[in-house]
């Protein structure tokens, strides 16, 4: 669920813009070459995955700074049922299963499920099982789980509200729900496409379109009118708290991430939203 996979997933290829063909940027608006030219002040990121079992891998390596942190949280869960929600490719759910009872993992992107399920069979794994959610509806029956975890998805789901009230029905009574996400859209790299140009804001400051010419010089063409098309929902620290308010679930500790080193001015009001990463909280069904 997260915009990588929900716009990019089936071709990794990197391509250096300034080793691109005069002829692929000769039909260029303005600002798109703005874009071009500010890349040798700000490189795109690299190091993204590009063959399939690379993200899996990708994944599995991250869960060590992410999951680890949850399971320490909840003093384990050897015992436990675990949804990992918005799973991607898996990574993060086979590590979470050599720790945990039994793990669900779901996701709306069935390319990344089924990448994942084959790198499932092929470790042979068996406490681990895949499945296809729905945008608002999750496939599993009420109370299914005792803990659910989640990275770097809440700023892809449409209905934030919706989704919350659904992860309060799946959990049992007392169970946690444990997310860290971010870029948060307003934030300095809330665009989410780093491959490909990284520069500070560049989508408040050029808008759509231009991320769009630079991106689809590295894959395949993607068409979007809207940021929505692309996987982003614009929600701020704000809208997610409200939602959490209204999901039912008990707040253990829900704080604002701030862009590095700039924890005061991210909690002033309007500049605050620019400097508001992510989110990291820890919710739980009284």
């Amino acid at each position: 669920m997260r915009a990588e996979r929900l716009a990019d997933a089936v071709d990794m290829t990197q391509l250096s813009l300034f080793d691109a063909p005069e002829s692929d940027r000769s039909h260029l608006s303005l600002r798109a070459r703005t874009l071009l030219a500010l890349e040798r002040l700000f490189p795109p990121a690299t190091g993204v995955p590009q063959h399939e079992g690379e993200h899996t891998a990708f994944e599995q390596a991250k869960a060590a700074g992410s999951y680890a942190a949850f399971i320490d949280e909840l003093d384990g869960v050897s015992d436990k049922r675990v949804l990992d929600f918005g799973c991607g490719w898996g990574g993060e759910s086979m590590w979470l299963a050599e720790r945990a009872a039994f793990v669900d993992g779901c996701d709306v992107d069935l390319a990344a499920l089924t990448t994942a399920e084959k790198q499932r069979r092929a470790a042979g794994v068996r406490n681990l099982a895949f499945a296809r959610c729905d945008v608002q509806k999750l496939p599993y029956a009420d109370r299914s789980f005792d803990a659910i975890f989640s990275t770097d998805v809440f700023e892809h789901v449409m209905d934030v509200p919706a989704m919350l009230r659904e992860l309060h029905r799946v959990l049992q009574p007392g169970g946690s729900l444990i997310t860290r996400f971010g870029p948060l859209f307003y934030s300095p790299y809330g665009y989410h496409l780093c491959w490909a140009t990284r520069v500070p804001f560049a989508h408040l400051l050029f808008g759509l379109r231009p991320i769009l010419e630079v991106r689809n010089l590295k894959r395949p063409t993607l068409w979007a009118s809207t940021w929505r098309d692309t996987g982003l929902n614009g929600l701020t620290f704000e809208g997610f708290r409200d939602a959490v308010l209204d999901s039912g679930l008990s707040v253990i500790r829900l704080e604002r991430l701030a862009v590095k080193g700039l924890d005061a001015a991210a909690r002033m009001p309007g500049l605050g939203r620019l400097l508001t990463f992510g989110v990291e909280c820890h919710l739980r069904r009284t």
